[in-house]
């Protein structure tokens, strides 16, 4: 897991983050393997209810190119259940400590490529999966994007006046970048609450004043929505638990990034994108999505497929549409499942903490309805949701078990003498 998380930098160098979580997964399913025996978790089951109900979903692909495409997606939900259990079974190698400073260092990563994406926009990695890749793969444009990913999208929409630079590395779009941000940022706030190092802590804090930058550049709307509610959702439970300094710490760093949002202007910014973007085109897609599963309403039809309406793909626009669309009300109904269970069966996150992790579920509770969750994002909710649904596990066998006294009888009576 160190090497996926902490690695993950030179996994994007080497263009490997597409298929590095399968990688790692299979090392962790020979891990496994060699275990007698294997604990399961309550809550980690719809997962797998879900992936069992992909394969049939198969059967309504109508091409070849979206079979690669579903393989793509189904051995990156296998390897998502592999994490599950590896993490869930390794409680005593695998703390808490070492999966949250894991993703911190992603989410560190991240606020860097968001500078390449500010300062560089017309930068594109050059990597060397992607020179090993026949051109009949990266002729593919999402193909090329994945293994030649770019520094950031550069949109004109009609109407701009000049275009919008939105930083996307290290993940191929913008959006990508949005949700990770969202995602990662309250991981990281939950490394603040855990450590005892002052270095780390300015660190971290110098990187969430540097994230200020290329946020402002990206325009995220979703992300901004993600952060607001898992900042909120904080907040509020800290003051229904009494604790009250923390929870006006919050409230202030809150009103402080409304009052900066309107004076740098980007409020006004948003609603401009908001005009001159896709709020109608996704209102289109989203009712066509919906429209078009009740065709299919039990095995979905697989994979995206081009719209009928706009020049876009119908299921992309969206986590919670692509699983509607590609596998079905059942297939959608087993991922909120997992999500939302999760939610529910940690809801009590004690802690700061674990009430920061949670409230990463939370944002990510929000985030599948506008942003597409890719393999980084996904293996974040894995790993969050696994170390929380694992956490009374872990606590109890920390717990010293409570014995009655033992009393010791006369060795004559021991003999019935």
């Amino acid at each position: 897991m160190d090497a996926l998380l902490w690695g993950f930098p030179v996994w994007w160098l080497l263009g490997m983050t597409p298929f590095i979580v399968v990688i790692m997964a299979i090392v962790m399913a020979a891990i496994l393997l060699v275990r007698r025996d294997l604990y399961v978790v309550a809550g980690i089951s719809p997962w797998f209810g879900f992936i069992a109900w992909t394969i049939p979903c198969a059967l309504m692909l109508d091409s070849p190119l979206r079979l690669v495409g579903y393989g793509q997606r189904a051995a990156n939900y296998v390897a998502i259940a592999i994490v599950l259990l590896y993490v869930v079974n390794a409680r005593q190698r695998l703390s808490m400590t070492r999966v949250v400073g894991g993703l911190t260092a992603v989410w560190v990563t991240v606020v860097a490529g968001g500078y390449l994406g500010t300062f560089f926009p017309e930068g594109r990695l050059t990597t060397p999966v992607g020179l090993l890749l026949p051109d009949a793969l990266t002729g593919n444009e999402y193909v090329f994007d994945l293994v030649f990913p770019p520094f950031a999208e550069i949109q004109h929409p009609w109407g701009a006046p000049e275009p919008y630079i939105r930083p996307s590395a290290p993940f191929p779009y913008a959006n990508g970048w949005g949700s990770a941000m969202a995602l990662l940022t309250p991981v990281a706030l939950a490394q603040m609450a855990m450590t005892r190092s002052t270095r780390v802590k300015v660190l971290l804090v110098g990187c969430l004043a540097a994230a200020i930058v290329p946020t402002l550049a990206g325009l995220n709307r979703g992300m901004l929505l993600g952060l607001g509610v898992a900042l909120a959702y904080v907040a509020v439970r800290l003051m229904f638990r009494g604790t009250m300094l923390p929870f006006l710490g919050l409230a202030t760093c809150g009103l402080v990034a409304a009052s900066a949002a309107v004076s740098l202007g980007l409020i006004d910014a948003l609603r401009e994108r908001a005009q001159l973007g896709s709020n109608e085109t996704r209102m289109l897609i989203y009712r066509e999505t919906f429209e078009r599963t009740l065709e299919s309403p039990l095995l979905g039809f697989g994979a995206p497929r081009p719209s009928e309406v706009v020049d876009l793909s119908v299921g992309t626009q969206g986590h919670l549409w692509m699983m509607m669309f590609s596998f079905g009300f059942v297939g959608l109904g087993l991922f909120l499942w997992f999500l939302f269970g999760s939610v529910l069966r940690t809801w009590r996150a004690p802690g700061f903490s674990r009430l920061w992790l949670h409230s990463s579920l939370v944002a990510a509770s929000t985030l599948i309805i506008f942003y597409g969750i890719d393999t980084m994002q996904l293996l974040t909710i894995a790993l969050v949701a696994a170390i929380l649904l694992r956490d009374p596990v872990v606590r109890a066998h920390r717990t010293p078990p409570v014995t009655e006294p033992v009393t010791f009888e006369p060795h004559s009576r021991v003999a019935g003498v």
